[in-house]
């Protein structure tokens, strides 16, 4: 698309490919959000999003792509990314969001994983990719949002060498979550082998993320 050329960007893993959705490929996340991300009566999402009917959390999670395409700017960007397995089919969404790019030079990763995905090391590979498209970028430091009690989240980051940042305080549905802040910088990403990431489509579309 020329007018959007963050249609050009790929990411790929040794597994995944992760690229900006189509219509097709966002019907097929969106479908497989609907199905389940997080185990029952767990909170790991500081909004309720994927809580619901099948039918509510795909269209949250579409409502949720729609506006962060129309509401895109080079000093405030969120970059919704669906991974795709090597042999086709869809396993979840990362994110990497900035503001203020070009003065701050760090960005911020979230990620989920269908349900049946789980524990496979997927979670790992996205977080992979989102670093190495960050630092490709020109960031200096990413970080990442963890509550404490999703262990899942919290290995991943263990796996990449992330120092604590600091714990919020934050309020969901009602209940008390502690939230850990963590952070890696550019210096530790280099230092780390990760000859199985490459990133497609890049220049096209770098303006899109500041100057």
């Amino acid at each position: 698309m020329r007018h959007w050329p963050l249609t050009q960007l790929t990411i790929t893993t040794p597994d995944l490919v992760l690229r900006v959705p189509d219509d097709e490929l966002l019907d097929d996340l969106v479908h497989l959000a609907g199905q389940g991300v997080h185990p029952p009566d767990t909170i790991v999402f500081p909004q309720p999003w994927a809580t619901g009917t099948p039918d509510e959390v795909a269209r949250n999670v579409l409502r949720n792509h729609w506006w962060a395409r129309a509401n895109w700017s080079s000093g405030n960007w969120r970059l919704h990314l669906t991974a795709v397995h090597r042999d086709g089919y869809v396993i979840g969404q990362q994110n990497l969001s900035a503001r203020d790019f070009a003065t701050t030079r760090e960005a911020r990763t979230g990620f989920w994983v269908g349900l049946r995905y789980h524990n496979r090391g997927y979670g790992t590979q996205m977080r992979a990719a989102a670093l190495h498209l960050a630092f490709a970028l020109g960031a200096e430091r990413v970080t990442s949002t963890t509550f404490a009690d999703n262990g899942p989240s919290h290995r991943v980051s263990a796996k990449f060498g992330y120092t604590p940042n600091g714990i919020r305080r934050v309020a969901v549905n009602g209940q008390l979550i502690h939230a850990h802040e963590l952070l890696i910088t550019g210096e530790q990403w280099a230092a780390q082998e990760n000859s199985g990431i490459s990133v497609g489509g890049l220049e096209p579309c770098r303006t899109m993320f500041g100057p």
